[in-house]
């Protein structure tokens, strides 16, 4: 149901989900949005068309900022001017001074230091230790003089990752103090020339966790998502993800509803409300991944924030916009989604290939449309002649399909990404690079 009488502002422009999807869901909310757009992508044209979908459905303005660290006192003096009843919004860059607007602005939402630690891999692990909720061992590694701590304190096998990452990338197993020092020095590298990551880096060495057979059937990977919705403490769990087999590190996909049975199921939730109690999150949306060991659910990660696909993931299976109850709850409203599964839904996510490399060409996705009436969605992100690193994470391909069960989302996925061709040359010595959009 949708209220008149509340003024919304979206974050928009930094990831997350699509700037249109957004706008779609908020007409469900409330007729008075305001849009505080942030950086310069995407095009001039599409801002343009974007801003003109906004002033037909909606009261409010528009803002626009190149520099995220400005938004908070945007939303002050557009408070004075237009009081704002809610912030939201669904890209990770922005969470932070989301969470720094709702606070000097008295409104429903997280701490800023909750949401930073939420970002924050080692942090994480510091308060779920602290809290009493996980033993898993770790160590903060700055430079290489931190190695034979972070050796002793941790042992091996063990998982070097950045403390601030994304999509798996910089993320190494290591069997010994030779190859530690190895990836470390790489990642280094790496994490000085990305895009992506803190101008200063910093790991954090965590034990391998291992996995073991919960489902009882092949096809499934050894840990889920679960994603909740948090209204003042309460803490409501939309459902579980179930994820395919991963690629290195790397997803490649997840199905709703879960194939856990019962008794699983509740092990993952419960773990999950001591998760997120301990992390002190409050207000809003969660992703948090666990795996799935012998001893139980453990901890890999949690974000203060709607996982990427799972906008469509859900509302392919149960026909319910989740964003739209994220914008309710930063209203002070409660959620009003039914999440119960009509159908299931699967989504495929294919990286490039692990080195840098040139697109010559591909499948164009208006053929895969084409082609398979089970898609729901899919987009190819590079056109021709783009050039990918791999320290950058981006997929070339994702797609989702729907279908009666499991094996039958299993199965369209696979004739999908058979139809799917791309082909790739190498940055450096224009070589052509193999390549494979499936894992089988």
């Amino acid at each position: 149901m949708s209220d008149t009488g509340s003024h919304l502002v979206l974050l928009l422009g930094a990831g997350g989900i699509s700037p249109d999807t957004a706008l779609r869901a908020a007409v469900g909310v409330t007729s008075e949005v305001s849009v505080v757009w942030y950086g310069s992508a995407p095009s001039g044209a599409a801002v343009d068309r974007l801003r003109a979908q906004w002033s037909e459905s909606f009261d409010g303005e528009w803002l626009t900022t190149g520099d995220h660290l400005d938004i908070p006192g945007l939303l002050v003096d557009l408070d004075r001017r237009r009081p704002v009843h809610g912030v939201a919004t669904f890209g990770e860059p922005l969470i932070v001074v989301q969470a720094e607007a709702q606070q000097r602005l008295g409104l429903p939402g997280n701490p800023p230091e909750t949401v930073r630690t939420a970002q924050s891999k080692l942090a994480q692990r510091r308060r779920l230790r602290a809290a009493g909720v996980e033993s898993v061992r770790f160590h903060e590694i700055a430079d290489e003089s931190d190695v034979p701590a972070a050796v002793a304190g941790v042992g091996f096998p063990a998982v070097l990752k950045p403390v601030h990452g994304a999509a798996s990338f910089l993320v190494s197993k290591v069997h010994d103090e030779k190859e530690l020092r190895d990836r470390l020095g790489e990642a280094l590298a790496a994490y000085r020339t990305s895009p992506l990551f803190d101008p200063e880096p910093l790991f954090v060495l965590e034990q391998l966790l291992v996995g073991d057979e919960w489902y009882g059937r092949p096809g499934f990977g050894d840990y889920v998502s679960v994603e909740s919705l948090v209204e003042d403490g309460r803490v409501r769990h939309v459902g579980i993800t179930d994820k395919l087999p991963l690629h290195g590190f790397v997803e490649t996909g997840g199905v709703v509803p879960t194939s856990l049975p019962a008794d699983r199921q509740s092990e993952v939730f419960e773990h999950a409300d001591r998760i997120i109690e301990a992390l002190g999150i409050r207000w809003g949306a969660t992703h948090l991944e666990l795996k799935l060991t012998p001893d139980g659910p453990a901890c890999i990660e949690l974000n203060a924030r709607l996982g990427g696909p799972m906008g469509h993931l859900l509302r392919a299976s149960s026909g319910t916009d989740v964003e739209a109850d994220v914008m309710r709850l930063a209203l002070g409203r409660p959620a009003e989604g039914d999440y119960r599964s009509v159908r299931y839904a699967l989504n495929r996510a294919v990286p490039p290939p692990a080195r840098a490399v040139k697109l010559v060409r591909q499948t164009p996705r208006e053929e895969l449309l084409a082609a398979f009436p089970e898609l729901v969605f899919c987009k190819t992100r590079f056109a021709p002649g783009a050039e990918l690193h791999p320290d950058r994470p981006y997929n070339v391909l994702t797609f989702l399909v729907t279908g009666d069960d499991v094996r039958s989302c299993l199965a369209a996925a696979e004739r999908v990404t058979a139809a799917y061709r791309a082909e790739f040359v190498a940055l450096d010595d224009g070589a052509a690079v193999p390549f494979t959009a499936s894992f089988h």
